[in-house]
């Protein structure tokens, strides 16, 4: 498969002070446009260059445009600083949540759904048609501006009655149902959303067989406490993995901590990143993290703090395998990192077609990880000569490796007006690695 690659970017650069950062340029700068502070960066003047690169950065990113344009500057030190200073930019655009403005009086839900489609360019449906007559037929009314996505969302659901259908597979759509719920414990940071949905508390003790080791017999029984954590990410950035849970703060009422003794990794078992759903991208994910309970007489977590490490899938870029597809039996193509071995194609009745592909990639990109490969069927499309797709399914995935796969799948008839599928399209995956912070207050014990 093609190569992993991973958005160049500073590790650790912060969320917060990517959406917070002071955007006014320096004052001995103030009033100078980006071009003539582009120009500055070449200066004979150390200082004069280092101040212009500063104030570019603190541009922000509405300065991108022709941030980009400089990358053609003659000078050799224009593009060297441009190089360090574009990126961090370009990672906070990628990070900047979606804003909606709403001003909709006696409204029904449906048309409100759609507004929040339309600002967004995001596939919100109610979910197979499991959404409450009252509910359709009733009208609401919303007035907000330049609300960040998940809040918006939140406000829409929690006033008509309506939840999130999570870990849906089949679409890219946000799914909705009716539910008179709502979600009390949310952290908003960008375009995440950080859910507390409960403790999971287990205590047990074994007295068939008392050691007479006092030392031992404090052996005898076992606790464990768990925080259910579930993290949403706007559809434009789909979760592909996630990290064990970092906690820095976990204090009960009384302040006493509790974080695990010698342990701030507080999803231990989960200590390498993994693909959730065989691989398959997501917009949630449930995890968790371990707490100790030292003092009974808590009865609330006061302050939880910490951070969930999750790569994203930032952007895809297609490469064509073949567009000879069906006179390309026993042939091999290579595309950057990967070999592709059509092993074998036949037309069946019903204008079906069945394939046998093999994949084989040479990344040094976690070698040893045996999921990874699984992501392949989400990143091949299939397409006639005029670009129409078709749609398949697998009939086996065979895993022979972390970096081979066998894949068998049966191209469905298509409508009237599709042809043969013959061009075969690989999509290249750009990740971005982040690390997303977490606070809950008064989150009540077991």
């Amino acid at each position: 498969m093609a190569r992993f690659i991973c958005l160049a970017a500073v590790m650790g650069f912060s969320i917060t002070s990517a959406l917070h950062a002071d955007t006014a340029p320096p004052r001995h700068l103030a009033g100078s446009s980006v071009e003539q502070l582009v120009n500055q960066l070449a200066d004979k003047d150390f200082r004069t260059r280092d101040k212009a690169s500063k104030a570019l950065a603190g541009l922000g990113a509405d300065a991108l445009p022709e941030l980009l344009k400089g990358r053609s500057h003659p000078d050799p030190e224009v593009r060297r600083r441009l190089d360090e200073i574009i990126p961090p930019l370009e990672r906070s655009v990628t990070l900047m949540p979606k804003k909606v403005t709403l001003h909709m009086t006696n409204k029904p839900i449906r048309a409100v759904l759609t507004e929040l489609s339309k600002q967004t360019g995001y596939k919100i449906a109610p979910f197979d048609g499991q959404i409450n007559p009252a509910t359709d037929k009733a009208v609401y009314t919303f007035h907000f501006d330049k609300l960040p996505f998940w809040e918006a969302l939140d406000k829409v659901c929690e006033a008509s009655g309506m939840a999130l259908q999570q870990n849906y597979w089949g679409d890219d759509s946000l799914h909705l149902f009716s539910q008179d719920s709502y979600v009390p414990f949310n952290s908003y940071i960008g375009p995440f959303k950080v859910m507390a949905t409960g403790f999971f508390y287990n205590r047990n003790n074994n007295f068939g067989q008392v050691l007479r080791n006092n030392f031992q017999q404090a052996q005898q029984g076992s606790e464990s406490l768990n925080v259910n954590l579930t993290i949403a990410v706007e559809p434009k950035l789909p979760i592909i993995k996630v990290g064990a849970v970092k906690l820095t703060v976990a204090e009960d009422e009384e302040k006493h901590s509790m974080l695990p003794v010698n342990d701030v990794n507080g999803n231990a078992m989960w200590n390498q990143r993994f693909y959730y759903g065989g691989g398959y991208r997501s917009y949630f994910h449930q995890t968790q993290a371990n707490l100790i309970w030292p003092y009974k007489s808590a009865r609330t977590v006061k302050t939880l703090k910490g951070l969930i490490p999750v790569t994203l899938l930032a952007d895809q870029k297609p490469a064509v395998v073949t567009d000879k597809l069906t006179s390309s039996k026993g042939k091999k193509f290579k595309v950057d990192a990967a070999t592709f071995h059509i092993e074998d194609i036949s037309e069946m009745p019903g204008k079906q077609y069945q394939m046998r592909i093999s994949i084989n990639e040479d990344s040094k990109d976690n070698p040893g990880d045996y999921t990874r490969i699984n992501s392949l069927q989400q990143r091949i499309e299939l397409l006639d000569n005029k670009g129409n797709k078709h749609h398949f399914y697998f009939n086996s995935i065979g895993t022979n490796s972390p970096t081979s796969t066998q894949l068998t799948l049966t191209v469905q008839p298509a409508g009237p007006n599709v042809g043969p599928p013959v061009k075969l399209v690989y999509y290249a995956w750009i990740l971005m690695e982040h690390e997303v912070p977490f606070e809950f207050k008064d989150l009540p014990l077991p």
